[in-house]
């Protein structure tokens, strides 16, 4: 039997970390290491957003090319994080080399958890669910390579709830 238990992508640009992380999460690895790098997918998403909205609560801060760069990180890596909470696994996310050597030194690590189906559980993937909405909506973002791949609605007008058995769609 051909099994995979740990999956690691060092410095896999933009969406190849995405492209990573749903290779791990379809065949259900137990552990997932990711240090990302290149987070371009959501940057003109964010651009688009904030010159649209020039009355947006960040407006601020989004109007420097630089902070918007550094948004960008965060937010498409706190978005990982989250999807991969809502595919059932624990998340951390922690500098792994100090900024003197990198930039990008931030590692995405996930263990994948025991559910037991309980109600609180549900309710907690629910609450997920939706801060995930939320934290897109705030920066304009539609779309993200993970959640497309994982069958996750990022916005609330959004019926993208098409799961194959098993909970998320075919590789």
């Amino acid at each position: 039997k051909d099994s995979v238990d740990i999956v690691i992508a060092l410095h896999a640009c933009d969406t190849a970390t995405d492209d990573a992380m749903w290779f791990a999460i379809g065949r259900g690895v137990e552990v997932i290491v990711t240090a990302p790098c290149c987070q371009h997918e959501l940057r003109p998403q964010i651009d688009r957003h904030v010159s649209n909205n020039p009355n947006h609560i960040l407006s601020n801060v989004l109007r420097h090319a630089i902070y918007r760069e550094r948004a960008t990180e965060q937010i498409t890596d706190s978005m990982r994080a989250m999807l991969l909470e809502i595919a059932g696994y624990d998340v951390q996310v922690f500098e792994f080399i100090g900024g003197e050597h990198t930039a990008k030194n931030s590692i995405i690590t996930a263990t994948k958890k025991v559910t037991s189906g309980s109600k609180k559980e549900d309710i907690r993937l629910e609450e997920r669910r939706k801060s995930l909405v939320e934290l897109a909506e705030l920066y304009g973002v539609k779309q993200q390579r993970l959640a497309s791949l994982m069958g996750e609605s990022i916005t609330s007008s959004s019926n993208l709830k098409v799961k194959a058995a098993g909970g998320m769609p075919p590789l």
